[in-house]
């Protein structure tokens, strides 16, 4: 007996491929099964037979389509049936709290009402099935009639189940290549640590001891030393290169929005979150997650990252149970986080935590035999990202000059200057007689006499200061604003100014 015609099966077909969003072709598989059959929630879940694990990946109710991420990690009596299930391709239950595998769903899940379930599965891989489970809120309302009606259905449905499951993991795809665009860029550009064989000999002998292992480390040294690049360097020589490689730059994250980043947020857990979002530390999972400036955590966020370090395990914003996840620390900081615990500004069980591998990356001025070899590196780098029409070359005194800078910016002031240099020399050599508005070599010589009245510290920093913003347009934060080209945290410039009297708006609109 046949209870689809021909031409419904191809009209249902034809509505399920046209489309390339999930969340409508699963919206359009619930609406036209719920004309046959009961049907009060339709799920999609993988299944994997040698994992022992159900990774439930959306839900479809009469109110909505919900994307989710949950893996329940099934008994042992569970995967049993779980693999007699699969072999069936179709399989229904009467009442699914008769069987162990969907009673330890509907446990995770909190569900208490009876119920009745068919379930459809897709081999689409060794030991990995694709699922779509048909769920009635009262049990034995499943007829073999019902059975039958799906195997009619069988190989329309799974096709849509692989189709659905692909897009979902292009999406997943798209976001991480996103996310890695930056790194994926670097490595191309054969990033580097420059200096690994001088100035940071000693950080490289540490790093590639601490690279093959879990443990956390923690970078410390001044701004725009290059802690970054040591991180990444730390994530590609362990045995999680092949994972993703999440940097935080938690000074960034204001403290109302840090669960929601760190740890996502379920689909309707505040006003805006129309669906899931998984935060940096599921996005980071069997990769390695880099928190940048560490120290400027509040407490309280300081006492969540800690319980999240002491098991890997937390709940997303507006979820209800736990998520695991393997993800390697590395941390970083250019604040004295020993001062900070003294004054009770940094947790100190946070910080052993933490200090597993510590590793000091000196600054530029300890370390000027490097400044060569980073120049022509950052020069090569940024004319092929600037895709310049003019190739550089250096003046004769541009070595000279840039050696006897002390770099309060470091590494990164040092990239910035030859931007700079690159963006403004429109094809004449390069050179570098004003760095960053301070004095020349030849003006620094000049010598201070009984006729030369000397200018106080706080007068001489107010200046600076002033010549900087001006410099930025009276931009504090971000690339080229004055923070970074004076080498201090935005917080640390904006309590200087406050302290001083000094408003952007008075120096850039006179």
């Amino acid at each position: 007996m046949k209870y689809f015609d021909k031409e419904t099966i191809i009209s249902l077909t034809h509505e399920i491929f046209k489309g390339q969003d999930p969340e409508k072709i699963l919206n359009d598989i619930f609406v036209f099964l719920r004309r046959y059959i009961p049907l009060d929630y339709l799920n999609l879940p993988i299944l994997d037979i040698k994992e022992g694990t159900l990774r439930y990946r959306a839900g479809v109710s009469d109110e909505e389509v919900s994307f989710i991420d949950e893996t329940i990690r099934l008994s042992d009596t569970a995967k049993k049936e779980a693999r007699f299930f699969s072999s069936k391709k179709i399989y229904y239950l009467e009442d699914f709290f008769k069987s162990n595998m969907t009673k330890e769903v509907a446990t995770h899940f909190g569900i208490e009402n009876p119920g009745a379930t068919i379930a459809l599965f897709v081999e689409t891989g060794p030991s990995l099935y694709v699922a779509l489970g048909l769920v009635t809120w009262d049990k034995n309302r499943y007829t073999p009639v019902h059975f039958h009606m799906i195997e009619e259905l069988y190989d329309t449905l799974a096709s849509a189940a692989r189709h659905i499951l692909s897009m979902m993991e292009i999406a997943s795809l798209k976001e991480r290549l996103i996310m890695e665009t930056h790194v994926i860029r670097e490595r191309l550009l054969g990033q580097r640590i420059i200096g690994g064989n001088t100035g940071l000999k000693e950080v490289m002998s540490l790093v590639k001891q601490c690279a093959p292992l879990n443990v956390p480390v923690l970078l410390m040294g001044e701004t725009g030393v290059g802690k970054e690049v040591v991180a990444h360097t730390i994530h590609s020589l362990s045995k999680r290169s092949d994972g993703p490689m999440i940097s935080i730059n938690c000074g960034a994250i204001p403290d109302t929005l840090l669960d929601s980043e760190l740890f996502g947020y379920e689909k309707g857990a505040f006003t805006g979150a129309s669906n899931l979002r998984l935060g940096y530390f599921e996005q980071a999972d069997h990769g390695t997650i880099f928190l940048d400036e560490i120290g400027e955590l509040t407490p309280q966020a300081q006492a969540k990252l800690l319980r999240v370090m002491q098991d890997m395990t937390f709940q997303r914003v507006g979820g209800k149970r736990p998520i695991s996840v393997n993800v390697r620390v590395i941390a970083a900081t250019n604040r004295d986080l020993v001062t900070m615990i003294t004054s009770l500004q940094f947790r100190k069980d946070l910080w052993f935590r933490l200090n597993v591998f510590p590793i000091f990356i000196p600054p530029l001025r300890e370390r000027k035999k490097d400044i060569p070899a980073l120049v022509e590196y950052f020069a090569r780098q940024q004319s092929m990202e600037m895709n310049c029409p003019y190739r550089y070359e250096f003046a004769s005194e541009a070595f000279e000059q840039l050696q006897d800078y002390n770099w309060p910016g470091n590494v990164r002031e040092l990239k910035n200057a030859i931007e700079r240099a690159l963006i403004t020399s429109q094809g004449k050599p390069l050179s570098f007689p004003n760095l960053s508005g301070i004095a020349t070599r030849e003006q620094e010589r000049v010598p201070i006499t009984d006729s030369v009245p000397y200018a106080t510290l706080d007068e001489v920093m107010i200046r600076y200061i002033e010549q900087t913003l001006i410099k930025s347009k009276g931009r504090i934060t971000g690339n080229e604003g004055a923070a970074e080209l004076l080498g201090i945290n935005p917080s640390t410039l904006r309590a200087r100014m406050k302290k001083f009297g000094i408003r952007t708006k008075k120096l850039v609109n006179p």
